[in-house]
């Protein structure tokens, strides 16, 4: 069946378009011809092509089908090594079903079309009756057909979450249309979590539209304004599309569906609205001024990938059922995530930006002057001044000794990464050089990451012109690349469009594997403003761009960093106190309770930091009143070092997730799904930010199966309900889950501080466990063993901490120390200062201890 589209202009929308399959797509078209099992899988040839199937561990299935005879393999390996899984067995008959100990796929012999099953048998995930596989579908997309497509049934009752980070505020992502394209302020991630217990890896790195909105909406180029008429009531997604300005707002009868306006925008965005069906709606659009293109979603049952190239469909299916084992299964097939030096786990200044060596020199002094604990300072760029953009060396007119300032930064405890781009400019030596070993996407200023060559080449120039100097971590900026500079141009891989998302992987890659190269003895750092699949083995941190210093930008940071941490990348952060601060931002007090609910939230992300466009963004600088509330936050981070840097362990070797939205957490409990401001802080601290200007209280959800203690207050409550929680400006609700041991360390400068003693904070309520990770903070010894860890038990009803033999050793550590329990009650226990009268104390020697704790009245 051959259909005629009309090729619509970008700009104007004025016909709808609705996709259909080609001609071979039909149900018979993937009937099963031919199979031939393996000791892990399965290859099935069908009249449309061929298909294989293979299991990469007891709980993973991956699915390649082509429309051809030969499987691919991938342009850009986000899996590293080659499947394998134990006691795999193929049944083929009519239909064709793999097993492994915890799942089953089966096969339907004349549709082709699969179905995920549970071990006890009960369908977790399935492809529709058809089989959902398309190739050479319309789209409205860039005006073009799109190569690849697979479709999955969704029932109305399910939560998805993940795919990264984007700046909409939308948490549940079921239904939404949303364009997987790397952008300042948006991360593309294509990892699809379900609270139906399972992952999803869309395994292509193109423009990648999730859930497509294919019903094209004409928009008036001169008024801005359209008609759209609804099929079947329900919740229609919108996406619209534009260029990189300033808004993006949708409103349908006159209120907002799609409303996201920044200093600059990606180049989509996304909303869904319930609606009335067979009923026709204003509609009214803004973009920038390049134009804009409008379409619509109806309601479906259905989960959706297309992208635009791609040779095969090709996706990995994760089974939990508890969705932090999708977490760890996914880091476990796509790469762990290093530890990073103790230092990261601090609080990080940053401002745009320092301008000379004494005057960052100064600001760290004067951290240390105050006693506000800091461990990193942030060059943002210009640096370079004479010599050119990003031309990887310091003018000495403004930084005349960057090895004596680096020595003087580390004699304080104090440490310092720099801003490094992925462009240089064209009067730049290095720009000359790179250009003239063909090292550039051609055309373009910018690094092709993509070429093996280039990237030893690129570190090799960045270690003689920085690292050598001592500077101690790597600011990737505009790492998507910016403004999309692959569309169109060629790179060491083929086509920058089949390559599109994942450049910021091959950027990490490029650091990571060139430290590594280069020494053992100083961990890697990058902090990069995009990311990609299986860049968590870079050793990276993302953050969420450029953004504006408003209160619905802060409430958003909160969903789109949940999204990103269950997209399977652990590390991120935002901007504290947005970047776009306000022109009278030192004494504007509105914009002040802001910053303060911002800092509060940002010491629990999980790497804690504040930065600003042409600021002074010290906490000093913004009055009295904010020096205070900020300053115990700060103290507050520090204290909880030993529990951060433990759960930073788990993140490395357990597949752990730091910041942990409740629905990953507690996949069991139906009252968490659609909590979008909360999230746990490591395993024992629900965090609940105030994000509504003038609140003193906000209402709190506590997930049922636990009680719950209040941290300030000391006081129990049952979970499984929500409450009013009182939210003063100076604190915001926390509470630790009954049955944790939260580690609480001595008040120190900097994370090199001596961690002795330390309070055990016990909250009761059942039993509990820690352990308590160290080693020496940095280089990688600790991959080759030196580290201790120490479990730590608490026993409620017999009211008894048992702290177990440490395990392990590593240079500097700690022979004897003081554990000080402390059993949280009303009244004691609580707040940010440590106890002064704790319930029993345990001199440890690293031999086993156990005592009975009598709380003391």
């Amino acid at each position: 069946m051959n259909k005629t589209y009309r090729i619509l202009p970008f700009f104007i929308v004025l016909a709808l378009l609705v996709p259909t399959a080609p001609a071979w797509a039909g149900e018979a078209q993937f009937a099963i011809k031919e199979s031939h099992k393996d000791s892990n899988g399965v290859t099935l040839k069908t009249a449309a092509g061929s298909m294989r199937i293979e299991a990469c561990g007891d709980r993973i299935i991956h699915v390649v089908a082509g429309p051809t005879g030969e499987i691919p393999a991938p342009k850009v390996p986000v899996v590293l090594q080659p499947c394998r899984a134990d006691h795999v067995v193929v049944k083929i008959g009519k239909d064709v079903t793999l097993s492994t100990a915890g799942v089953t796929v089966s096969v339907n012999g004349t549709t082709g079309a699969l179905r995920f099953l549970s071990k006890d048998g009960k369908e977790v995930l399935a492809e529709p009756k058809d089989g959902g596989k398309s190739f050479d579908v319309p789209s409205l997309a860039e005006m073009k057909t799109w190569q690849i497509q697979q479709s999955f049934v969704s029932p109305s009752d399910e939560f998805q979450y993940g795919l990264g980070q984007h700046q909409e505020g939308i948490f549940n992502v079921r239904g939404v249309p949303i364009r997987l394209h790397q952008a300042n302020t948006n991360i593309s991630v294509p990892f699809l979590l379900s609270s139906r217990g399972y992952g999803l890896l869309w395994n292509n790195p193109s423009l990648t539209d999730f859930n497509p909105a294919d019903q094209a909406i004409a928009i008036d180029p001169a008024t801005g304004k359209g008609k759209f008429t609804t099929g079947a009531k329900g919740s229609y997604g919108f996406l619209l599309a534009s260029d990189n300005k300033d808004q993006l707002v949708v409103d349908v009868d006159g209120k907002h569906a799609i409303n996201l306006v920044n200093m600059w925008t990606p180049s989509s965005a996304s909303g869904v609205v319930d609606l009335e069906g067979k009923r026709e709606y204003e509609i009214t659009a803004k973009g920038g001024p390049g134009g804009l293109q409008l379409s619509a979603r109806p309601p479906e049952d259905t989960t959706t990938f297309r992208s635009e190239m791609g040779q095969a469909i090709d996706y990995y299916f994760f089974y939990g059922p508890a969705l932090n084992q999708v977490i760890a299964d996914y880091r476990q097939l796509t790469g762990e995530a290093p530890m990073f030096p103790k230092w990261v786990y601090g609080y990080w200044q940053c401002r745009e930006r320092y301008h000379t060596q004494k005057e960052i020199l100064d600001v760290g002094m004067e951290f240390r002057k105050r006693n506000l604990p800091v461990d990193a300072l942030v060059q943002d760029w210009q640096y370079w001044g004479k010599y050119g953009w990003n031309a990887m060396k310091f003018d000495e007119t403004n930084y005349p000794d960057p090895k004596a300032m680096m020595e003087q930064f580390h004699a304080m405890d104090e440490h310092v990464p720099i801003s490094v781009w992925s462009r240089f400019g064209e009067d730049s030596d290095i720009y000359k050089r790179m250009s003239a070993k063909s090292l550039l996407i051609p055309g373009t200023p910018w690094m092709d990451f993509f070429n093996p060559e280039g990237q030893k080449t690129f570190w090799a120039e960045l270690k003689t012109g920085i690292f050598d100097y001592g500077l101690d971590g790597w600011w990737m900026d505009a790492s998507e690349p910016e403004f999309d500079i692959l569309k169109g141009h060629q790179t060491f891989l083929g086509s920058g469009e089949s390559v599109r998302n994942a450049y910021p992987l091959y950027v990490t890659k490029a650091i990571y594997e060139g430290q590594r190269s280069t020494t053992d003895r100083k961990r890697v750092v990058i902090f990069t403003r995009s990311a990609y699949t299986g860049q968590q083995r870079n050793a990276a941190i993302s953050w969420s761009g450029d953004i504006s210093a408003d209160w619905i930008t802060f409430q958003r940071q909160i969903p789109a960093g949940l999204n990103f941490s269950m997209a399977g990348l652990p590390y991120w952060t935002t901007d504290g106190g947005g970047f776009f601060r306000p022109k009278d931002q030192y004494t504007n007090e509105a914009y002040h309770e802001l910053l303060t609910r911002w800092f509060q939230y940002a010491a629990f992300c999980p790497i804690f930091r504040v930065h600003g466009w042409i600021s002074n963004a010290e906490i000093w600088n913004y009055g009295p009143k904010f020096l205070d509330i900020a300053t115990q936050y700060d103290e507050l981070r520090y204290h909880l070092l030993p529990y951060i840097y433990s759960a930073a362990w788990g993140v490395t070797s357990k597949g752990e997730t730091l910041m942990r939205a409740l629905p990953l957490e507690f996949s069991s409990d139906p009252g968490s799904r659609a909590v979008s401001n909360q999230f746990m802080f490591g395993s024992a601290l629900l965090i609940n930010p105030v994000t509504v200007e003038g609140a003193t209280q906000r209402q709190v959800y506590l997930p049922a199966g636990s009680d719950w203690v209040d941290f300030w207050t000391g006081k129990h409550t049952n979970g499984g309900q929500s409450i009013t929680a009182e939210a003063p400006l100076e604190r915001i609700p926390i509470y630790a889950r009954g049955g944790s041991i939260v580690p609480f360390g001595p008040l120190v400068q900097s994370a090199a501080g001596k961690a002795d003693p330390i309070d055990l904070r016990v909250y009761t309520g059942a039993n509990g466990d820690f352990t308590l990770y160290e080693d020496e903070g940095d280089n990688y010894d600790y991959e080759h063993g030196a580290r201790s860890v120490i479990p730590i038990h608490w026993d409620d009803k017999s009211s008894t901490v048992t702290i177990a033999a440490g395990e392990g050793s590593f240079p500097g550590m700690l022979e004897h120390r003081t554990f000080r329990i402390v059993i949280v009650r009303e009244g004691h226990g609580t707040g940010i200062a440590s106890t002064p009268d704790p319930d029993a104390t345990v001199e440890y020697d690293g031999k086993a201890a156990s005592v009975h704790v009598q709380p003391k009245m």
